[in-house]
């Protein structure tokens, strides 16, 4: 429950997951296989948060920095440009 609760650092968890949920240390285990299920697939959803997160994080920058170097192309940095700039912020 611990993992669950602290999901702000959860980024040592990605290789072994199946391996840390069973670990006495930072976990309890639990009697009922139900249990750490659940704690499995909660767990789970957050990875898939954080690797989202960063995926878009990611296109961002790389629309930004793609956008920003063909300024050339438009003089005097029209309202066109600043409107696609506005568009992908």
């Amino acid at each position: 429950m611990k993992a669950i609760n602290n999901y702000k650092n959860y980024n040592y968890f990605y290789k072994t997951l199946n391996k840390l949920v069973i670990y006495e240390s930072n976990f309890i285990i639990f009697s009922s296989f139900l249990e750490i299920t659940i704690i499995k697939f909660s767990f789970k959803i957050l990875l898939i948060d954080k690797t989202t997160s960063i995926t878009k994080k990611y296109k961002s920058k790389k629309v930004k920095k793609n956008l920003i170097s063909k300024n050339e192309i438009f003089s005097n940095k029209s309202k066109y440009f600043k409107y696609i700039l506005e568009i992908t912020y």
